[in-house]
């Protein structure tokens, strides 16, 4: 056979071969700017919400009173409706009624972080004034961060070492900094000051995963309910983030895009939840001061560790000054 002919041959052969390769290729890396750009466009929107909710929560502090119920829910009701605008816009269906109650379909919760607590958001089909089906948000009561001690005493506590202590042997409540109370005799074991913020933040994480794993389950009843199938799962551990502050997580999940992809994405907003990382606290022997490095830092010489630190909330809170790898 002649070169020429082989050539050919080939030719047609991986010619449209080489195609079908570059074009899949192409579509995939389309499909997967398209995704990034809706789970940016979602990180972007529960950001927004959140800062919107911890400007809310500021107002009342700086005011020096706290909500009723009523106004809670109405605060609550608000952000929300923000969030799903928020991530309407960022999505580009404002102004379609339908895509946003197909987008709230894969919102199976969504939490509100407060200061003593969090509200847990879910969704309920109801029927419309025209008859039709569609997604109401419930707001559950708030529900507090707490814990229960080996001996039975049950600590609620805020973001920061604020506590209140229920003592059933007693009948008896303590409120106040978790220092002072536990230097005025209350024990509290197996809590103390070296581990108290890993407790709190485990107590705090512990709770939400559980009632959004709930919520999930929920979720997935109703929509069997309304014949549809949709896959929800909690594909993140809570216990990988660091709640300081007041703020959202939004739980996004099976959302179609127009590539044909879908869309799993949990988001964290507001500033007060990061990811949660260790730490190092280091006293410097000449002068005393307090540095705190990211666990797997080379630590520089002349300095004493003191302390292995939860995350950096922890770290700050005690005084220590952060500083990252050199």
């Amino acid at each position: 056979m002649k070169p020429l002919s082989v050539l050919l041959i080939y030719l047609v052969v991986m010619l449209p071969i080489v195609i079908v390769h570059d074009t899949l290729q192409g579509r995939a890396q389309r499909n997967e700017q398209l995704a990034y750009q809706y789970q940016e466009g979602f990180q972007t929107a529960v950001d927004d919400a959140g800062a919107y909710l911890a400007m809310l929560e500021a107002q009342q502090v700086k005011g020096g009173v706290r909500y009723g119920k009523e106004k809670q829910f109405a605060v609550g009701n608000e952000v929300y409706e923000i969030l799903i605008r928020n991530i309407a816009a960022q999505f580009m269906i404002s102004h379609d009624a339908a895509a946003i109650q197909n987008l709230k379909m894969h919102m199976p919760a969504t939490v509100l972080i407060r200061y003593d607590g969090y509200i847990l958001v879910t969704l309920e089909d109801t029927a419309s004034a025209s008859g039709s089906r569609e997604l109401k948000p419930i707001f559950w009561p708030i529900r507090p961060y707490s814990y229960t001690t080996p001996g039975g005493k049950i600590i609620y506590f805020t973001l920061d070492d604020q506590i209140t202590v229920y003592d059933p042997a007693g009948n008896r409540f303590y409120q106040g900094r978790f220092k002072e109370l536990t230097a005025s005799g209350l024990s509290l074991n197996p809590i103390s000051d070296s581990n108290f913020w890993e407790v709190q933040q485990e107590a705090i994480t512990a709770t939400i995963e559980k009632d959004m794993a709930a919520a999930v389950n929920r979720h997935m009843e109703m929509i069997k309910r309304m014949g549809l199938s949709v896959r929800f799962s909690l594909n993140q551990s809570m216990a990988e983030q660091s709640i300081g502050g007041i703020g959202i997580i939004s739980l996004l999940q099976g959302y179609p895009l127009p590539g044909g992809d879908r869309l799993e994405a949990i988001a964290f907003g507001g500033g007060g939840v990061a990811g949660r990382r260790t730490m190092v606290g280091t006293e410097h022997n000449s002068n005393g001061r307090l540095t705190a490095y990211p666990t797997g830092c080379t630590v520089p010489p002349g300095v004493t560790k003191v302390e292995v630190l939860f995350d950096p909330i922890e770290a700050v809170k005690k005084g220590y000054f952060i500083e990252e790898c050199e």
